[in-house]
């Protein structure tokens, strides 16, 4: 029988390499749903509620720490366009917005200034 090697397989004891996009870069989760909340304009329709809790609930999500490379005038930037987006007649995305808001800035460890 005839062995018959697959294009794109790995002989044995050959180890795959993993992609480059798929090693995670601090802060990059951050840049990618912060891009797509700014891109976001204010509408007060089904879809768009739905699709500001999906961001909130990954922005909350990331793993954050000291040092991710995240700035802070980025972080000043995305809540700034959050709470532009948050309808005030929507209790529940409100309250995401605000758990948003101190999840970033405990994580992050950034000082708020008035």
């Amino acid at each position: 029988m005839a062995a018959v090697q697959v294009a794109g397989s790995l002989t044995p004891g050959q180890q795959r390499e993993a992609p480059r996009e798929a090693i995670p870069e601090p802060g990059n989760g951050f840049r990618r749903l912060s891009a797509r909340l700014c891109a976001l304009r204010p509408d007060d329709s089904s879809s768009a509620r739905t699709e500001i809790h999906l961001l909130f609930d990954q922005l909350i999500s990331e793993n954050y720490c000291q040092g991710s490379g995240v700035a802070p005038q980025d972080v000043s930037a995305l809540l700034v366009q959050a709470c532009r987006l948050v309808p005030l007649n929507q209790n529940h995305l409100v309250s995401k917005a605000s758990q948003l808001i101190h999840h970033l800035l405990d994580r992050l460890q950034l000082p708020m200034s008035g």
